[in-house]
C-alpha cells in the first residue's frame, strides 16, 4: 500500500516569510497522526496510545488531538512544533513506527510512514524557530 498521493489534504503553513511548508495527503496524514498519538505529542478527543513507551508518555505539553483531525487553520505555536518534532524523533528512534503497524492488516510500507514522519518532525523543528505554523 502506497502512501503517495496527489491529493493534498493537510497543508502545514509556517509563520514569517519561510517559503516552505509542508503538505501530506489525508492517508499520509492518518499515519503521521497515528505516530503522533504513540509518542504522545497528541492526545484527547477520543484517541490514545495503544502501545506504552517510556518517555513518550502524555504531558503538561501534549498537544489536543483536535488540532490534527481537521485541516481548519489551527495554529501551532512554536512551543508546540518543538515539542511534535523532540517526540516525533524520539518515537522514530525507538522503532514505534514498524511495532504499531504490525497490528495493521493493510499497513503501508513502514519506511514510507517513517520517511513521513521525519519530514514532518524536520519541518516542525523549522516552524519552531519561526513562530509556529497553521493546520490548513
Amino acid at each position: 500500500m502506497l502512501l503517495v498521493s496527489s491529493a493534498v489534504g493537510y497543508s502545514f503553513v509556517p509563520h514569517g516569510n519561510v517559503p516552505v511548508g509542508c503538505s501530506f495527503s489525508s492517508g499520509q496524514m492518518t499515519y503521521v497522526r497515528m505516530i503522533m498519538i504513540e509518542a504522545g505529542t497528541v492526545a484527547g478527543d477520543g484517541f490514545v496510545a495503544a502501545l506504552s513507551y517510556p518517555g513518550l508518555e502524555t504531558c503538561a505539553d501534549t498537544v489536543p488531538t483536535k488540532k490534527f483531525l481537521s485541516n481548519d487553520g489551527w495554529h501551532i505555536t512554536a512551543h508546540e512544533a518543538a515539542f511534535i518534532a523532540a517526540r516525533l524523533r524520539r518515537a522514530v528512534e525507538l522503532n514505534v513506527i514498524a511495532e504499531l503497524l504490525v497490528f495493521l492488516d493493510d499497513r503501508p510500507d513502514a519506511v514510507e510512514v517513517r520517511d513521513c514522519v521525519e519530514e514532518f518532525a524536520a519541518f516542525n523543528e523549522r516552524a519552531a524557530e519561526q513562530g509556529g505554523y497553521y493546520v490548513r
